[in-house]
């Protein structure tokens, strides 16, 4: 008995030796050999059982312990040596193995309820999402008053972008124990995923005062700040999970962006550079990456981060991947080498990739098919807040025709102001659908019998094109926003007008049908609040400024070429540029640099960041547009301040909003159609000041009493489309 004990003993030593320096393979086979000859060996048991997960045979594992029990062997209580074995997979996360033990084990014990609640453990931790949130609602069904499944439940519903349906569940998870800080974690990622950004920071505060060395609630904190526009307090949550744990390098993307948002793109791009061998297998990185890049306007470098992006796997969590193809798509529009037809064809692979998928939703709509009767009009926007969309938006909802239509806002703006309130006043129904999913966007559209539903996001943040994919109302029609094409076959219409629509070819590269409108586009009701009227700046300069207050990523290399021209034409002139991506040093150096590269000195550009653009353009004598993406806004601002404004007629359509917005406001002889004549409508502009003082005197009225500033005339523009539009429709279905 002494020598058998002894023959044990140094069996042990071997097997804890070889684990010792990390040989857990030597381990296991010395493990396998000991249990052979003692099976019945609680100790040999233990040590074997890390060894069998340390090299992925957790089965093994397992099998030894149901070996055990049929030896007659009296264990824990119920299954509680099966759970040390998956408790131990998931601390050393190990969840595929964890995944396939406890499979083994549900085959073998399908009446032990705590199982399903491990394989949906695996399963969310290895994003399986839809197969975890089954097995969770079994577990939720048999266990409805046990914290665990219920939180890991609503983990799983907010992971599938159901988080409405989420906090229920995590809330009774907290009643229930309220020290469970995972519980307090996924219910702030349920209420952030809905906009309701300062009740998931004070979840996320709470879970921290609970356990606050957990890297990835702060992680979450920083996503709250973010979104609430706090960007110090995100940064600093981002860099205390790096104190925490600085090894996580899922944290760096969300660093990386906040940064962008607070304007510090030289120290973002830095950031990225600096981690990207560690995070060159995050999809999240080379998004945000992309983002950066592309505010940075280094176009080419954005492309190919967000295609690097695209090239993981993420069919589970499809969002993720939509809009990265979104900013992809935005960031092609502003490329100034690229052709329409290259362009669009992006576009169409974006439609047969997430926009056919949404056909296995259309059917028929229940609707009266009178071509006559009064009109549902739902706009979908996050645009109904203080934001430019307003200046051309207001006016098309103040003059509507009531008696002809019902509108409906399906609104979903990052925060609410005095202007969303304003909004509200101008419908007669007005839907929050900041919490609601696809699924739930849709039927809530179908119940409301909308006719024609008009998007107004176009690819821009938080659109609801994967609603417009579905086709839930019969005629739908893209306007306003974005200023080109969805790419959705599912949507009938692009509004739009003649000057933009010109050209042999246009229809091909826009998936909708062109809808050209009788005048403008779009009307333009300006901010008043600061807008008085200056003398012409160089009369007491004693030289002309140009100016733009376009984003960078516009000002491409074609564009310096020519403004380089320009200033170099004109002796002693001065370049302004303005917005807010040149609120970085950094930035407003390597722009500066572009135009010091073709002879021009530094002193001569006024580069930087300064609100309210009223007080920027007072300063400016002549707008210089971009191309081939047009400004739009600031356009029109400079117009109303006096400021004539030299545009190119370039690619359909975003090339063509200068000209659009020219044409309205009866002054097409700005517009050129090459280069040089772009350069010669400047200089020409330049050497008559006689011109420019009458101008700054009288343009404003002129706009005033343009189509670009006639709101009745556009609203019933805009209505005489919509009707026609539903009559089509009508005669559609008769035939």
């Amino acid at each position: 008995m002494n020598k058998k004990a002894n023959s044990v003993g140094e069996m042990l030593r071997n097997v804890r030796a070889a684990k010792a320096v990390g040989d857990y393979e030597r381990a296991y086979l010395l493990g396998e050999r000991l249990l052979s000859t003692y099976p019945l060996n609680a100790d040999a048991m233990t040590e074997h059982s890390e060894s069998c997960l340390r090299t992925g045979k957790a089965i093994r594992a397992l099998e030894w312990i149901c070996q055990r029990r049929q030896s007659g062997v009296r264990l824990a209580a119920g299954n509680r040596e099966f759970y040390v074995v998956l408790e131990q997979l998931l601390s050393i996360r190990h969840f595929p193995e964890m995944e396939q033990a406890s499979r083994w084990l549900i085959e073998r014990f399908p009446k032990d309820d705590q199982l399903l609640n491990y394989l949906g453990i695996a399963l969310l931790e290895t994003s399986q999402f839809t197969e975890a949130r089954e097995v969770l609602e079994q577990a939720v069904q048999r266990l409805p008053d046990n914290p665990s499944v219920l939180s890991n439940y609503g983990y799983a519903l907010v992971s599938l972008e159901k988080s409405e349906a989420a906090v229920p569940y995590l809330r009774k998870a907290i009643e229930l124990s309220p020290t469970l800080f995972v519980a307090y974690n996924n219910l702030g990622n349920a209420l952030r995923w809905m906009g309701r950004y300062d009740e998931a920071i004070s979840v996320y505060l709470a879970a921290i005062r609970i356990a606050p060395e957990q890297p990835y609630v702060y992680n979450n904190l920083g996503l709250a700040y973010t979104a609430t526009r706090a960007y110090d307090q995100a940064i600093a949550s981002y860099q205390k999970v790096l104190e925490l744990q600085p090894d996580l390098s899922q944290v760096y993307p969300n660093y990386i962006d906040a940064l962008r948002q607070a304007r510090r793109n030289k120290e973002a791009i830095s950031l990225a550079m600096e981690v990207m061998e560690r995070c060159a297998a995050i999809p999240e990185y080379w998004a945000a990456f992309g983002d950066v890049l592309r505010e940075s306007a280094h176009v080419d470098q954005a492309i190919e981060a967000y295609i690097k992006a695209l090239s993981f796997n993420r069919s589970d969590i499809q969002s993720f991947n939509r809009k990265v193809y979104s900013n992809l798509l935005f960031c092609m529009n502003y490329h100034a080498d690229l052709s329409a037809d290259l362009i669009y064809q992006t576009y169409k692979e974006f439609d047969q990739r997430f926009g056919e998928p949404g056909k296995r939703y259309w059917r028929s709509f229940s609707q009266q098919k009178d071509p006559g009767r009064r009109l549902r009009i739902g706009y979908v926007t996050p645009s109904f807040y203080n934001q430019v969309c307003k200046y051309f938006l207001i006016p098309l909802l103040d003059w509507h025709d009531h008696t002809q239509f019902e509108l409906f806002a399906y609104a979903n703006p990052p925060c609410e102001d005095e202007t969303t309130a304003y909004y509200k006043t101008r419908f007669e129904h007005w839907v929050d659908i900041r919490a609601m999913t696809d699924d739930q966007l849709e039927q809530r559209i179908r119940d409301d019998q909308i006719d024609i539903l008009i998007d107004v996001a176009g690819h821009t943040n938080e659109n609801k094109l994967a609603v417009f994919a579905r086709k839930p109302a019969p005629v739908s029609a893209h306007w306003l926003e974005y200023g080109y094409t969805t790419g959705l076959s599912a949507i009938d219409y692009y509004i739009t007008d003649q000057a933009c629509a010109a050209g042999e070819g246009t229809q091909q590269v826009f998936s909708e049908n062109l809808w050209v409108l009788d005048g403008p586009a779009y009307v333009y009701r300006p901010d008043t609040r600061t807008a008085d009227l200056t003398p012409l700046p160089a009369l007491s300069n004693g030289y002309i400024t140009f100016g733009s207050l376009s984003r960078s990523i516009r000002i491409n290399h074609k564009v310096v070429k020519v403004w380089a021209a320009i200033l170099d034409a004109i002796p002693n002139s001065r370049l302004v540029i303005n917005s807010g991506d040149f609120e970085d040093a950094g930035v407003q150096e390597e722009m500066a640099s572009r135009f010091m590269q073709y002879g021009i000195e530094r002193e001569r550009l006024l580069i930087g960041f300064s609100t309210p653009s009223w007080s920027v353009l007072k300063q400016i004598d002549i707008g210089l547009d971009c191309f081939p993406h047009n400004s739009g806004t600031t356009l029109l601002e400079s117009l109303y301040m006096g400021i004539p404004f030299i545009s190119m007629f370039d690619r359909p359509s975003v090339g063509r909003i200068g000209s659009s917005v020219l044409v309205a406001a009866n002054h097409p002889e700005w517009i050129a159609t090459t280069e040089m004549e772009y350069a010669q409508k400047a200089v020409m502009l330049a050497h008559d000041v006689e011109r420019l003082v009458y101008l700054r005197e009288h343009l404003r009225e002129e706009l005033q009493a343009s189509p670009a500033m006639n709101e009745p005339a556009f609203a019933r523009s805009m209505e005489k489309a919509y009707r026609q539009m539903w009559q089509l429709y009508c005669a559609k279905e008769e035939t």
